[in-house]
C-alpha cells in the first residue's frame, strides 16, 4: 500500500515499483515481450502500450503545481 498528500510522488513510487517487477506470465506485457518483433524501451508501460505517455503526464502534474516527481520510500512493518 501507497500512502501520500502528494499525488505525483504518490504516483511516481507507484509506477517505479510496478517498473521493478518482472512481468506477469500470460500477461499482455509477457505476450508482447515474447513477440519476434518486440522493441524493448525498458519500460513495462511502453512495453504493454507504446504510445503510453504516462511519463509527460507525471512532467507535466508536475509543471502545473499538482506535486513533484521526488519522493521518500518509507517501508512499514
Amino acid at each position: 500500500m501507497f500512502v501520500s498528500d502528494d499525488m505525483i510522488a504518490l504516483d511516481r513510487a507507484c509506477a517505479d515499483a510496478c517498473l521493478m517487477q518482472k512481468p506477469i506470465e500470460g500477461s499482455q506485457l509477457s505476450d508482447n515481450m515474447a513477440k519476434a518483433d518486440f522493441v524493448d524501451h525498458h519500460d513495462h508501460f511502453r512495453n504493454s502500450q507504446p504510445n503510453c505517455q504516462w511519463k509527460s503526464c507525471l512532467a507535466h502534474g508536475e509543471k502545473i503545481g499538482l506535486g513533484t516527481q521526488n519522493y521518500e520510500l518509507v517501508v512499514m512493518k
